[in-house]
């Protein structure tokens, strides 16, 4: 098992950024990569059909032999986690969460923060579960159809900059913006040049990496091959599953 590849999947290309801080802190493990892109997006689906799919790539990628999985999406993270850890009690399986906890530690006195997420996540007892230790000093901000304008445009992001930029503006005065789904990661730039320079920006990719990283090592399943990982990449199209 030790050698055998890490599943990471998500809704599209958000969960690539999850991917590359997995690759940058275990470099040696070998990865395979899911978007399910028949499913895309899922922050506008009911619970239902959210847990279905990401329990699908959940079984997609173990079937793979895939040692460990990590859940790249808030969406999927929110939602369809625990069903995903009851199907498989005796793997690793790690999820990704908006960083709302460490952005309101570092929140000035009169400070608030603002959390992009999608409508799924907006509506889950697990983000008002964070929400409820934040004095209500970090405001979410439900935006159903971003995700899938990112995704669509993610050969050009700036097209996306003017809805971004009205999404904000009530906010102009925010002191941080939390990325409550992975596809956020791509519109860094966008929200750092509304703000001028002058905001902090968290998201969770980095956390799930290293969450993962720890888990396999107290699992006792790194990898023994010293000579370098790699990734495969897999999409979703129609009921079937094909290299990418």
């Amino acid at each position: 098992m030790r050698n055998d590849p890490i599943g990471v999947f998500d809704s599209g290309v958000g969960g690539l950024n999850v991917l590359a801080e997995c690759v940058r802190l275990m470099p040696n493990e070998k990865f395979i990569y899911l978007a399910d892109t028949a499913n895309m997006p899922y922050g506008s689906k009911p619970p239902s059909d959210i847990k279905r799919a990401a329990c699908a790539c959940a079984n997609a990628l173990f079937a793979m032999n895939c040692k460990a999985l990590v859940v790249a999406c808030n969406t999927a993270t929110v939602t369809a986690i625990d069903d995903i850890r009851a199907l498989y009690g005796t793997r690793v399986v790690v999820g990704l969460e908006p960083s709302v906890k460490p952005c309101f530690r570092e929140l000035g006195k009169n400070g608030y923060a603002v959390a992009l997420v999608t409508q799924a996540t907006y509506a889950s007892d697990k983000l008002a579960r964070l929400l409820e230790t934040c004095d209500g000093r970090i405001i979410p901000i439900a935006r159903p159809e971003l995700a899938k304008l990112i995704e669509d445009n993610i050969g050009d992001i700036s097209k996306v900059g003017r809805h971004v930029f009205d999404i904000l503006e009530p906010y102009r005065d925010a002191e941080s913006v939390v990325l409550g789904c992975s596809h956020y990661t791509y519109i860094k730039d966008i929200i750092n040049e509304f703000y001028d320079g002058d905001v902090k920006i968290y998201d969770g990719a980095t956390g799930a990496a290293e969450r993962l990283k720890y888990c396999l090592a107290l699992s006792d399943i790194q990898t023994e091959n010293a000579a370098g990982g790699g990734v495969r990449f897999y999409k979703t199209v129609g009921d079937g599953i094909v290299a990418d």
